[in-house]
């Protein structure tokens, strides 16, 4: 698995990769799932493998060393006390993040022995029991709200020979209160995906420190490596991710508007609803088709555009729709609603051919109610300058602000509010040259 890890590039030599090969994942999780259904079957069917049981470790092995996310737990059941077997039915409710995501998070904090860092979300314990192998004994505070997940990692990663870590029970949403250095942590680094950029998370890190924070930004998560500056956090990389969402107190339930019955449902992941008068009407009326003019050739990745639309548009939103929806051309689209019109994101190909590389794709908006038209162009225009301006640069600069900071004292750029922060985005093209000349991105391109 390691080679592998560096074989891709996610991986380099150092004291994570010096973890990763000391660290038995069959004790952190002598437990996993493997789904044995196909496809549309149902219900959906999982055996649990047990280390215990000679006959499952092959197969668990696999699994484990694999580099890609474990299935862990199965319908919210304890992790202890469990029976190998087959479960049907229900979901698989928890898996370990992919170990390359794992790595890249851990390397972003560039840990070192005798560094104390913060885990919030423990989930299987593998975050925490990296990091310890690295920091060294009770270097490492990891948080969770499910008593039998920290009682459980306090034990594996002693019994993994990580060190010994300590576990504390609580929301992590409010870091590790009573556990906090006298300078505050070398590193936080959160492990589920968050809505909001808890203000104990800054207070608790040490001056000049990261913290690595998977955030939702219109319902599109980035995995940042923020470092603290006073109270004041600069983003120095950005990543695309996925993690499960939080469970703490500072979980967010997105304001949904259900149309045509339940067939399409539009959602507010930052801010809430406004001017949706009409929509019900305005969907099952005439469409409104313009093409935005970008046409892309091959395997096309445009992960910055979902920020930048989320994070320029005034009524952003997300457009979902069920399977084979006459609506709605797309299950999930980046959309924007305004003067009682909604618009959203699509694209069709164009030229069909047998090598992907040759293939090509246009983008196009798809709007409906009376202004369909003006916010339908609105969208397209968004799209050409992401693609003029922002295609070929990557991420912007971007710092996070406490919540209460006055317009005034933010710097050049758009704003996205949250409940705790401001995050001011200096994208290119629409922020003054002389702002974007003081911030390095420090992010990927796209």
């Amino acid at each position: 698995m390691v080679a592998r890890l560096q074989e891709a590039g996610d991986l380099a030599v150092g004291p994570v990769r010096d973890a990763l090969l000391m660290l038995p994942r069959e004790v952190l999780m002598p437990q996993a799932y493997v789904r044995r259904s196909v496809p549309g079957e149902e219900p959906p069917r999982w055996d649990l493998l047990d280390w215990s049981a000679p006959q499952d470790r092959p197969e668990l092995l696999g699994l484990l060393y694999g580099g890609a996310s474990v299935l862990v737990q199965h319908d919210g059941e304890p992790l202890v006390g469990r029976t190998r077997g087959t479960r049907s039915g229900a979901s698989i409710t928890s898996m370990s993040t992919v170990m390359g995501l794992t790595a890249s998070l851990l390397e972003g904090l560039d840990l070192r022995p005798g560094l104390r860092l913060l885990d919030v979300g423990t989930g299987a314990g593998v975050t925490a029991a990296v990091a310890c192998q690295v920091c060294g004994d009770q270097g490492v505070e990891t948080v969770d709200v499910v008593p039998y997940v920290v009682h459980r990692t306090q034990r594996l990663c002693a019994e993994a020979g990580s060190g010994q870590v300590t576990a504390v029970l609580g929301d992590g949403g409010l870091g590790a209160p009573g556990h906090v250095p006298a300078q505050g942590f070398d590193g936080v680094v959160i492990t589920h995906n968050a809505a909001d950029v808890g203000p104990a998370w800054r207070e608790q890190l040490r001056e000049g420190a990261r913290l690595v924070v998977p955030l939702e930004m219109g319902g599109y998560t980035r995995s940042l490596t923020l470092v603290r500056r006073g109270d004041v956090l600069h983003c120095e990389h950005w990543t695309y991710c996925g993690f499960v969402r939080d469970r703490g107190a500072a979980a967010r339930t997105a304001p949904v508007l259900p149309l045509a019955d339940g067939e399409v449902t539009v959602r507010w992941e930052d801010g809430e609803p406004s001017d949706t008068a009409g929509l019900e009407k305005a969907l099952r009326g005439p469409r409104h088709e313009l093409t935005t003019g970008l046409v892309v050739r091959g395997t096309f990745n445009f992960e910055t555009l979902q920020v930048y639309a989320a994070t320029t548009l005034p009524g952003f939103c997300r457009l979902t729709a069920r399977e084979g929806s006459t609506l709605v051309a797309h299950q999930d689209a980046a959309a924007m609603l305004s003067d009682g019109s909604l618009a959203y994101l699509t694209y069709r190909k164009v030229k069909d051919a047998p090598t992907p590389a040759d293939r090509m794709t246009e983008f196009f908006i798809h709007a409906y109610g009376p202004a369909a038209d003006e916010v339908a162009e609105r969208f397209a225009e968004c799209v050409r300058v992401w693609d003029r301006e922002v295609r070929e640069s990557g991420y912007p600069p971007m710092t996070v602000h406490p919540a209460a900071t006055p317009d005034d004292q933010l710097p050049p750029g758009d704003v996205l509010d949250k409940p705790s922060a401001r995050l001011v985005l200096q994208w290119p093209g629409r922020t003054p040259a002389a702002a974007l000349s003081l911030s390095t991105a420090g992010g990927q391109r796209a």
